[in-house]
């Protein structure tokens, strides 16, 4: 008898100590994504980040409440010639996402509304945009190369990354 309450306590033991690992949360800094999105887009020239939780005016005209976001950061051209747009946003927590989802998906049709008569070369980028979401980040990527930078933030995203 004392056998096989010892092998069962052997086993719950062993059980709990196997359970599922519990994720953990990663917390990489918005900036810290946006410079290795820029790094490796060649962002550097001709391109503008606004930070949208300082900058309360254009976080208002993409319909993002910046009570909604812990940080967020948007990337353009600073001339009207390129389509190339990328928005990372961090939500203040998982009840903003919906909404942050939302805003994301205006801005791509304000954006194929803009370029679908403008520069058809362009207009090709906002037809090929990612949204994306992990965590409670998320992003919008209008490039050439978007499958090269949602593995960016992706890989940043992590969570061995840290």
């Amino acid at each position: 008898m004392k056998k096989l309450i010892l092998t069962m306590m052997a086993v719950t033991l062993l059980l709990v100590g196997c359970g599922a690992k519990k994720e953990e949360a990663v917390n990489v800094p918005v900036s810290e994504i946006m410079n290795a999105i820029k790094e490796k887009g060649e962002y550097a020239m001709g391109f503008e980040e606004i930070n949208l939780k300082q900058d309360t005016d254009t976080a208002g005209k993409l319909n993002i409440d910046p009570a909604s976001i812990e940080e967020g950061m948007l990337l353009r051209a600073m001339i009207n010639i390129r389509a190339d747009e990328i928005i990372i946003l961090k939500a203040q927590d998982a009840s903003k996402i919906e909404d942050l989802k939302k805003a994301l998906d205006d801005e791509i049709a304000n954006l194929d509304q803009i370029w679908s008569t403008y520069l058809p070369q362009e207009y090709e980028k906002v037809q090929h945009h990612i949204i994306k979401q992990q965590g409670n980040y998320l992003i919008l990527i209008v490039a050439d190369n978007p499958e090269t930078l949602e593995k960016i933030f992706m890989d940043k995203l992590a969570p061995d990354s840290k």
